[in-house]
């Protein structure tokens, strides 16, 4: 699944998008851009996120880009 996630981000974002993928045994799966959390599949249930969800990540990505490239 983290291999999957990835693929979807940083083929819409490029390589260099600031995020962090951390997959963990058991389970346990999150993904921080910037150092914000963006997903922990613990806090949601245990449920790794569909097509959708990865959608609104990469929305909140784009919205990090954005605010950093504006603000610098």
């Amino acid at each position: 699944m983290a291999a999957w996630m990835a693929t979807e981000i940083w083929h819409d974002l490029g390589a260099n998008a600031p995020v962090t993928l951390i997959p963990v045994g058991k389970g346990k799966l999150t993904l921080s851009a910037d150092g914000k959390a963006l997903f922990d599949r613990k806090a949601e249930d245990g449920i790794y996120p569909d097509l959708e969800r990865i959608r609104e990540i990469k929305k909140q990505i784009w919205e990090l880009i954005e605010a950093k490239e504006a603000g610098a």
